[in-house]
């Protein structure tokens, strides 16, 4: 274990105090710029090893499973996307089940992935025919670079966040873009942190606020194309209801020696806008043509109802692009 200052203000006589706690860890918010981060922290090999030994919050065969609404928040990436590069060398870094490089390969990129649980990265080799490596991009694909690097709720894991894009500006070929989305945590008022079930720490070792993201790019070589941002407000409201209802219908019961808790959603899984079930929640029970319908609705009231919607301090999700200065 070992301690850490903010990252953006570090040296500074800014202060933190302790607005999460969870697993034995303390979340610190930075009085100066909003940062919050995990401190003292686990060592790096352990963070690693986390995600090698299929020891994360989300194990590698949630992943794996057929999800409607993973392809309709891939499609709606790529709509994105498409606007600012429509071909060339995209890499996705976590690229998880491969579902995203799935998609923009049939869009006509020249997709490679990385992807540090091996279980995963051995599935999208094998059975989606993808380049996919299980190293960190410091090592993978050497003397390779990118139009496109792309990552989903990846940033808030990376060990040193300023290190990490920097080098992913130095894998970027010219005015190749930085692609990605994260949840908006850092901006948000601390009372809705009671929306989130669990934070998964240590997994997430940092959460950003928007500020903070801008002043990520700018320190690392990078010009601000676009911004879009998402309240996920309706969306956790209708699961806590979904969540409330299927309950009293008597078809959520308590797992065995597990803890029953409202589905309503973890801090970053903008990729998966329907219940799902991980190591620590059971989910709601969902099938067939109900279960596609409920990816879509969901998927509606992030990216379509949540664009519109009053978005500051309340929980929310942000997709940003960024070019190589």
């Amino acid at each position: 274990m070992n301690s850490i200052s903010c990252i953006f203000c570090s040296g500074s006589e800014a202060e933190s105090r302790v607005v999460i706690e969870e697993n034995g860890f303390a979340g610190r918010k930075c009085a100066n710029c909003g940062l919050i981060y995990i401190s003292p922290r686990p060592e790096l090999h352990e963070i690693q090893d986390l995600y090698g030994h299929d020891q994360a919050h989300i194990p590698a065969g949630d992943h794996l499973q057929k999800n409607f609404g993973k392809y309709l928040h891939d499609r709606h990436m790529l709509s994105l996307l498409e606007s600012h590069k429509r071909q060339g060398k995209l890499l996705d870094i976590g690229a998880g089940g491969g579902k995203f490089l799935l998609e923009a390969k049939k869009a006509g990129y020249d997709v490679f992935g990385i992807e540090l649980n091996p279980n995963q990265s051995k599935y999208v080799q094998r059975e989606l025919g993808i380049p996919c490596e299980s190293q960190p991009l410091a090592t993978a694909y050497p003397n390779q670079k990118f139009d496109v690097i792309y990552h989903c709720d990846v940033i808030s894991h990376f060990y040193d966040p300023i290190a990490e894009f920097r080098l992913i500006n130095d894998r970027l070929e010219k005015e190749g873009l930085v692609f990605f989305e994260t949840g908006n945590i850092g901006d948000i008022s601390e009372k809705y942190y009671s929306a989130f079930t669990k934070f998964q720490y240590p997994d997430h070792l940092f959460f950003f606020g928007e500020k903070n993201l801008k002043t990520l790019l700018q320190q690392t070589g990078f010009e601000l194309l676009e911004v879009q941002r998402y309240s996920i407000l309706p969306q956790l409201k209708v699961r806590q209801f979904l969540f409330w209802a299927l309950k009293n219908l008597g078809l959520i019961k308590k797992g065995k020696n597990k803890k029953e808790v409202p589905n309503n959603e973890t801090v970053s899984p903008s990729h998966s806008s329907a219940p799902a079930t991980t190591k620590q929640n059971q989910g709601i029970p969902l099938s067939g043509v109900f279960k596609m319908a409920a990816h879509a609705f969901l998927h509606f009231l992030r990216y379509t109802i949540g664009r519109g919607l009053p978005k500051t301090g309340k929980p929310q999700t942000l997709v940003m692009i960024a070019r190589k200065i």
